[in-house]
């Protein structure tokens, strides 16, 4: 006879706590569809997300044999990739700070071969040689200090 009591004792907890579970989601949907402006998360309080690096080429990992490096080059990137003590000369013309987010600014370079977004910290050595010394801001302004230059960000007309 216990078993067939055990049995029953643990139906009727499982069926109390399934009957609890819908019963404490129906409490949070009433409750957040009458909130006017609920809470992003939806009241669940997950954990902040984890910033996500921006890196300026894909890296292969040999794991096994040597844990080596080496840049992942695609085909037409190899073709037009200098030969080793080759330096390719391509003129700067503009740099432009488009936005600054959690300390990453994205610069627009403008170079010979056409317009690039660059995603740069404070540190980071930009194409013609200028290291950045400071992103910070000025009057309300993002401001980026690299050596002589410095370059404020600019409104850009709605197209």
């Amino acid at each position: 006879m216990p078993e067939r009591i055990a049995d029953t004792l643990a139906y009727v907890l499982s069926v109390a706590l399934a009957a609890a579970v819908i019963a404490f989601a129906a409490y949070k949907v009433i409750k957040l569809n009458g909130m006017e402006n609920p809470p992003a998360n939806m009241g669940l309080n997950f954990p902040p997300p984890k910033r996500k690096v921006i890196i300026d080429q894909t890296v292969a990992a040999d794991p096994i044999v040597t844990r080596t490096l080496t840049p992942v080059l695609s085909s037409p990137a190899r073709a037009a990739a200098p030969a080793a003590g080759t330096a390719v000369a391509d003129p700067i013309q503009s740099y432009e700070l488009l936005a600054v987010v959690d300390g990453v600014a994205f610069l627009e370079i403008d170079v010979a071969r056409g317009k690039t977004l660059l995603p740069v910290s404070v540190g980071t050595v930009l194409p013609g040689g200028l290291r950045i010394e400071a992103i910070e801001q000025r009057d309300g302004r993002w401001v980026l200090v690299a050596g002589p230059v410095r370059l404020e960000k600019t409104e850009r007309p709605v197209q």
